[in-house]
């Protein structure tokens, strides 16, 4: 089996000295702090143990709040739209950036909230950011329709996801990137390609050979740090010293029960504030919830969790960011 990239050799590395992203025997792709995938014998223990919360999941409704929206794309000036779970349109310097887009069922995994706009009213997107190939964050059938009606739109990944992409019958413009490394884009909006606790699977064989990873937008007026997936690790506090001032950091804060299996993929409510410290931000957007039944808690659980932390510690939350509802910056 050939080495996997450890790098992008056309991009530059913002991080002193990091010569690219640390290999497992040359087939696997590692974070910084220890492993996040979860063995086969784990995931049978978790799906055959008792909830204690599964009484709460009968006949349970989200508690995040939908706003129909058909002009998303029309409005120009700064702002973030949340589409739902970690799916964003970010709106900076005139250009549309979307993350994560997911815009139906994840196979068998029902969608809580509905989109805010038809998937055609997504037109004029610039930039399709794809922070790692699971399902809930890379949906095929979410690329192809988005990539056909915006077939110039440049998608920015990590490192060996592009043959995914093409494999989807995608043609879009690709650029791959490792940790550390900036993208090279027409617009005066910087994006760096940063680590994330995570970790990346398909299929049966595939294993971590698709770097998984978080972004960094940077604007003239904003910067935003968009966090995908990832449980507590050591790239938070690096993140604050090579980025300060960060103005928002979008986390997540679902699929975080049960916490020994969850938390060193997901981050819970409690961990979200942690992480949002060490990023030291100053205004934390919670994510990754409401819109998908992935974990043994209820789907409304998280905000529920996530509003008593705030008035306990007085924390700085953009608590009512309803879908489709722009966010001005």
């Amino acid at each position: 089996m050939a080495q996997l990239p450890e790098y992008n050799p056309l991009l530059p590395f913002i991080k002193a000295n990091w010569n690219g992203n640390p290999l497992k025997d040359q087939q696997q792709y590692i974070n910084l702090d220890g492993p996040s995938e979860r063995s086969f014998a784990e995931l049978f223990k978790w799906q055959t143990e008792t909830n204690p919360l599964k009484k709460f999941k009968q006949k349970q409704q989200t508690v995040v709040d939908v706003c129909l929206n058909k002009h998303i794309v029309s409005n120009r000036e700064d702002g973030i739209v949340w589409l739902g779970h970690a799916c964003f349109l970010f709106t900076l310097s005139g250009k549309h950036f979307i993350t994560d887009p997911v815009f139906y069922n994840v196979g068998p995994v029902k969608r809580f909230t509905p989109l805010p706009c038809d998937v055609a009213d997504l037109k004029e997107i610039d930039y399709i950011l794809l922070s790692h190939n699971h399902r809930d964050h890379a949906d095929k059938k979410s690329m192809q329709h988005l990539c056909a009606i915006n077939p110039t739109a440049i998608i920015l990944t990590g490192l060996n996801i592009a043959a995914l992409l093409r494999s989807w019958k995608i043609a879009n413009p690709i650029i791959e990137a490792g940790w550390y490394q900036q993208y090279h884009l027409e617009t005066d909006v910087q994006i760096t390609y940063l680590p994330a606790k995570h970790w990346n699977r398909r299929g049966l064989h595939d294993m971590n050979n698709m770097l998984w990873g978080s972004f960094m937008l940077q604007g003239p007026h904003q910067k935003i740090y968009f966090g995908a997936d990832s449980g507590l690790g050591i790239h938070f506090t690096e993140i604050a010293q090579l980025f300060p001032n960060i103005d928002i950091a979008l986390l997540g804060i679902g699929a975080y029960k049960p916490e020994w299996f969850m938390a060193t993929a997901h981050t819970s409510p409690a961990d979200a504030l942690i992480a949002f410290e060490q990023l030291q931000a100053k205004q934390l957007i919670p994510m990754h919830h409401g819109t998908f039944d992935m974990g043994d808690e209820p789907i409304f659980y998280p905000k529920q969790e996530m509003l008593l932390l705030q008035e306990k510690f007085n924390i700085n939350i953009v608590e009512h960011l309803s879908i489709g509802n722009k966010l001005q910056l």
